[in-house]
């Protein structure tokens, strides 16, 4: 009897103090995380957040002045926070760093409401360790779409059998704003809504109930959608470019076949790593259905949402695509690994030994935080310098060109991409009126004739000119012929990544 009460005891301020421990190792993943991507990690901060959001603070109008397939949320967040910082490159590390915190929460909470306090913390884990293989050290519009896909894990329960009007309004403007960050998540959104209409059939509900939340949902999204429609239409007279440049161009332009990018061995190997659990999970979905265990449908969500997320990455690929789903991956891998460690729970959907389950659980977090974790050893090397793609190596190429033009002179570039367009950034120089990426895709005729028309009535006193950089010469020769006649070469700068022209204009 001393022995129950003991234990009793035990359980009962095991029980006070565990959600306090949580919280203080979730405090200390936040801290550690958050000074490994400010400080440490290198990263990725291209133009589309650092020089593009300085063009609309500069009075350029998306779509009208900027060339973008992308809708246009991201750029806009961040330009209007840009008077609030001197410096573009700290302001993107600080969204960074907010976003990728925002999400580690949000993992936790999602898996907290489902699977308790340590469920949540796996979750929280699972998240940070995968985070840098997984190119959150990347700014993208991913980055800001993992919170948003987040809020529908956190508030929408799939097993209820009703759910408010509020409720509804609400997951239907996140989907609005999530399409606006980028057009893809209108395939997240349209599954939503599709799941939702089945959870409702399921339920038993009407027909007319069914088409009533349908209708709530999609009337919700289309606010924001409507709004900035609405703001682009007094700014530029017109919505033509912005449904081209969203819609049109993505279909026409052939991006799919130009841009294309499949996955190498290597980055199959590393998603192969990351989704151990995956089988296990489909295995726990097909036993909670049998067993007629409700739960079945928050875990069925949870696989539709990280398969519709993970098709951003067509048909680009590369990892930053997926940072939507990876923290959708943390939520369904500490889910399976809680019902695998709770055998005696009549509901639980693996029937396996507690020494088994945790065997297994204790290996997986091993492999994990050998395989993903070992990213973070360059946290702990503070001789190694810290790099910037598409920033830093620009910085002494935009320091010798200023030398050798004048102090308020400006520049074109051309070719233009993620790796060269902060160049206008950093000499503070605003582009002739157009902005846009030099990519294959991208020089359509249309654009080319713009290019020319642009350089014609606006002529920079300066071009600085990447020869052979994506094979423009043949991709666009009326840029080049343009700029042939009536531009001569004044120098030949030196770039790591090559040779750069800088061409002054004939008197």
């Amino acid at each position: 009897m001393g022995d129950q009460s003991h234990v009793s005891n035990f359980e009962r301020r095991l029980q006070h103090w565990l959600p306090r421990l949580v919280l203080l190792a979730l405090a200390g993943l936040l801290l550690f995380q958050a000074l490994a991507y400010y400080f440490r990690f290198p990263l990725s901060l291209g133009p589309r957040v650092i020089l593009q959001p300085w063009l609309l603070q500069g009075g350029f109008l998306q779509y009208e002045n900027i060339a973008d397939q992308h809708t246009p949320l991201m750029p806009i967040l961040l330009s209007v926070l840009t008077p609030l910082f001197s410096d573009g490159l700290r302001l993107a590390k600080i969204v960074l760093v907010a976003l990728i915190s925002l999400s580690t929460v949000l993992t936790f909470l999602a898996a907290r409401r489902t699977i308790g306090w340590l469920g949540g913390l796996g979750a929280a884990s699972f998240f940070v360790i995968w985070s840098p293989g997984f190119s959150f050290a990347k700014l993208w519009h991913e980055t800001f779409l993992a919170p948003l896909y987040l809020l529908l894990l956190l508030f929408y329960d799939s097993s209820a059998s009703y759910h408010s009007r509020k409720s509804l309004l609400f997951l239907g403007l996140l989907g609005g704003i999530a399409i606006l960050v980028k057009q893809h998540a209108a395939i997240v959104f349209a599954t939503f809504v599709i799941w939702n209409a089945f959870t409702n059939w399921h339920a038993h509900r009407s027909f007319s109930v069914i088409l009533r939340d349908t209708a709530l949902i999609s009337l919700a999204a289309t606010l924001p959608i409507m709004a900035f429609a609405l703001h682009h239409y007094v700014q530029a007279g017109t919505l033509a470019n912005f449904l081209y440049w969203t819609i049109s161009f993505n279909l026409v332009s052939g991006y799919a076949s130009l841009a294309a990018q499949p996955p190498d061995i290597a980055q199959v190997r590393t998603i192969a790593s990351a989704c151990l659990l995956l089988p296990a999970a489909t295995f726990c979905l097909i036993e909670l259905k049998r067993k007629g265990d409700k739960r079945w449908l928050n875990l069925g969500w949870g696989l539709i949402l990280l398969a519709a997320s993970s098709l951003t990455a067509y048909p680009r690929f590369a990892f930053f695509h997926l940072q939507a789903a990876l923290p959708v991956l943390a939520w369904l891998s500490s889910l399976t690994l809680a019902f695998a460690l709770r055998p005696g729970n009549s509901n639980s959907a693996l029937q396996s030994s507690p020494s088994f389950a945790t065997g297994i659980a204790i290996a997986l977090s091993a492999f994990w935080i050998i395989t993903a974790g070992s990213a973070y050893q360059s946290v702990f090397r503070a001789d190694q310098p810290r790099k910037v793609w598409e920033y830093t190596d620009l910085v002494p190429l935009a320091d010798e060109i200023r030398q050798r033009i004048g102090p308020t002179d400006c520049i074109y570039i051309f070719p233009d991409d993620e790796a060269t367009a902060n160049l206008y950034y950093l000499l503070r120089c605003l582009p002739p009126k157009f902005w846009g990426f030099s990519y294959p895709w991208y020089m359509s005729d249309s654009v080319k004739s713009r290019i020319v028309l642009t350089l014609q009535e606006h002529p920079p006193e300066w071009v600085v000119y990447f020869p052979g950089r994506w094979d423009i010469e043949n991709r666009a020769p009326e840029v080049i012929a343009y700029i042939q006649d009536n531009y001569q070469r004044d120098a030949k700068l030196h770039w790591v990544q090559g040779e750069v022209w800088l061409l002054k204009r004939v008197p």
